[in-house]
C-alpha cells in the first residue's frame, strides 16, 4: 500500500440540481414530488441499470445500511418522506431526488480519483440536462436550495484517514489551515458526524464565482497540505516507536480475537491496523476488502447479516467473529 492509498480512502463528486419552475422539494406535494422521481428515473435509462428505493416504503434498517454506505444521507432517510435514491449496479453512483434539492447526482471511487469522478458525474449530468430543465440563472448558476451551493452546484469531496494529526493533537490546527482555503472538514457521516476511526471529509465549501477546474484544483490543494502534515505527525508519532508498536499490537491482538466488539472498538482498532500498515508493522493484502470491512461492521450491516431480532449485545459478538475470521485471510502482522 503506498502513501496516498494509506491516507486517502475514498473521493466523492456530488452535482445538486433543481428543475425550473417547481418549489423547492420542502414546499413540494407529494405528486409532483412522485413525478420527478418518475421522470430522474426514465432519463437515467441510458446510463446505467438503477435501483430505486422510496423513502415511503424502504425499511428504516435497509435505509440506514445505505445511509452507513455513503449512497444516502441522513436528511433522506430522515426527513424527506417523498425522496428516493436511485443507486447504480456497481454502488458508485447515486442519485437523490427530493432531499434538499430536487436532485444530487453523486459518483463515489476508491482513493484520489477527483478528476475520473467528475467525468463520470458530468456525463450523467448532462444526459438529465437533456431531459430535465435545471433552474440556472446567468448571474448566479444552478439554483439550489441552499445558497452555499449556488454556482456550479458541485461539492468535491475526499475522505481521508489521518490519525497522526488526531492523536498528536495537530487535527484542529490543521483543519482551520485549509479552512483558509475555502475548505471544510467533517466527520466520517457528513455535517455534524464524528470523525470515527480517524476519518475526515474534506470538501470545498462554496461553489458560487468558481467553476468545476477551480474547485477540484482547490480540493487537491488542500489534500496535498493535509497529506504532508499528517506525513510530518506520523514521523512525529515514530520517535515513541516502543509505544506506537504496542498499540498497533494490541490491537491487532483484539481486533484479532476479542468475544464481542461494539461499533466504536471495531472502528478504532482497524484504524491502528491501517496506520500500522503505514509503517510496516501489519500487512493488508486487499485494501478494498479492508474498507469492506469497515462499512461491513456498521450497526445496521451487523444486523442485516445477523437477522434484524439481534439483541447489541449479540451483535457484538457477530461483529467481532466477523472481523476476526476476516482479518485473517488478508491480513498478517510483521513485527
Amino acid at each position: 500500500m503506498n502513501v496516498f492509498d494509506n491516507i486517502i480512502v475514498s473521493t466523492r463528486l456530488r452535482l445538486a440540481r433543481n428543475i425550473s419552475g417547481l418549489p423547492f422539494p420542502h414546499k413540494l406535494g407529494e405528486l409532483p414530488a412522485r413525478k420527478i422521481i418518475d421522470n430522474v428515473q426514465s432519463a437515467l435509462l441510458p446510463v446505467d441499470k438503477f435501483n430505486r428505493y422510496d423513502m415511503n416504503d424502504i425499511s428504516k434498517l435497509d435505509g440506514t445500511i445505505l445511509q452507513e454506505k455513503h449512497l444516502i444521507s441522513p436528511d433522506l432517510l430522515e426527513d424527506c418522506p417523498f425522496g428516493a435514491v436511485l443507486i447504480s449496479a456497481d454502488e458508485n453512483v447515486s442519485v437523490m431526488v427530493n432531499e434538499e434539492d430536487h436532485i444530487r447526482e453523486q459518483v463515489i471511487l476508491s482513493g484520489l480519483s477527483l478528476d475520473q469522478a467528475y467525468d463520470r458525474v458530468n456525463r450523467i449530468d448532462d444526459i438529465l440536462g437533456k431531459n430535465l430543465h435545471f433552474a440556472f440563472d446567468g448571474r448566479f448558476g444552478y439554483l439550489t436550495s441552499c445558497a452555499t451551493n449556488l454556482g456550479t452546484g458541485m461539492r468535491a469531496s475526499v475522505m481521508m484517514f489521518l490519525p497522526a494529526l488526531t492523536i498528536q493533537n495537530m487535527i484542529d490546527s490543521s483543519i482551520n489551515e485549509v479552512g483558509r482555503l475555502n475548505m471544510t472538514v467533517r466527520g466520517v457521516y457528513g455535517e455534524g458526524s464524528k470523525a470515527e476511526g480517524y476519518l475526515y471529509q474534506v470538501s470545498n465549501q462554496r461553489s458560487l464565482g468558481l467553476n468545476e477546474v477551480d474547485i477540484i484544483d482547490s480540493v487537491k490543494g488542500a489534500i496535498n497540505h493535509l497529506v504532508e502534515a499528517e506525513l510530518r505527525a506520523r514521523r512525529l508519532l515514530q520517535h515513541n516507536e516502543p509505544e506506537l508498536k504496542d498499540q498497533i499490537c494490541r490491537a491487532w491482538g483484539v481486533a484479532l480475537n476479542a468475544y464481542k466488539l461494539s461499533t466504536e472498538e471495531a472502528m478504532q482498532y482497524l484504524a491502528l491496523l491501517r496506520l500500522g500498515c503505514f509503517y510496516n508493522y501489519i500487512e493488508i493484502s486487499d485494501i478494498n476488502k479492508f474498507q469492506k470491512l469497515i462499512t461491513d461492521c456498521q450497526p445496521a450491516n451487523m444486523q442485516k447479516s445477523g437477522g434484524c431480532n439481534l439483541s447489541a449485545d449479540e451483535r457484538d459478538v457477530l461483529r467481532a467473529r466477523h472481523i476476526g475470521a476476516s482479518l485473517a485471510s488478508f491480513c498478517k502482522k510483521l513485527l
